[in-house]
């Protein structure tokens, strides 16, 4: 799977504040994006009725009659995939919701809880990966597809939660 880009209009006003010094990705930025290990959907594990609580803090996703309905009204199974980001935030939760017709190309969206069940980042993306670099002691994220561009996102400490990082042209 090859990296992509996939902005909300907060994550594309975010980019705009990444410095040129920032956009301009070294060859081992490249690298660590090339051999980052993408998980998606098809790793995550079906939601149960033991995650009532995880999905109630997800925005959007709604529950009705025992099925859950995205924004767009769509009925998702939603998938649960666990990511070990390290330092003090431990391990997140990711909540996957699949749905082209409401997420486009990137056919998911993808919400990432923290132990509190808050919600550190939350956007559509075809896939997610760990990378190998840290900020603040926690591991970055990159959120991917089909593309020539590649979302690094940092831990904010004083925002409590992912910020844009960097962009880095993979082509």
């Amino acid at each position: 799977m090859k990296p992509f880009l996939s902005l909300s209009l907060f994550s594309a006003l975010s980019l705009l504040t990444v410095s040129a010094h920032a956009q301009a990705a070294s060859q081992s930025d490249r690298q660590m994006i090339a051999h980052a290990h993408w998980l998606n959907a098809e790793q995550a594990r079906p939601a149960t009725a033991s995650d009532a609580a995880i999905l109630k803090a997800v925005p959007d996703l709604t529950k009705t009659t025992g099925q859950y309905h995205d924004l767009c009204g769509t009925r998702v199974t939603p998938r649960i995939l666990l990511l070990d980001v390290g330092g003090d935030l431990g391990t997140l939760t990711a909540v996957i919701e699949e749905d082209p017709a409401c997420f486009g190309g990137d056919g998911a969206r993808y919400t990432l809880l923290d132990r509190t069940r808050h919600v550190v980042w939350q956007n559509s993306a075809a896939a997610i990966a760990i990378l190998e670099s840290r900020h603040n002691g926690i591991h970055d994220l990159s959120f991917g597809g089909p593309g020539p561009k590649t979302p690094v996102w940092s831990w904010s400490p004083s925002r409590h939660a992912y910020q844009l990082h960097v962009v880095i042209d993979t082509e």
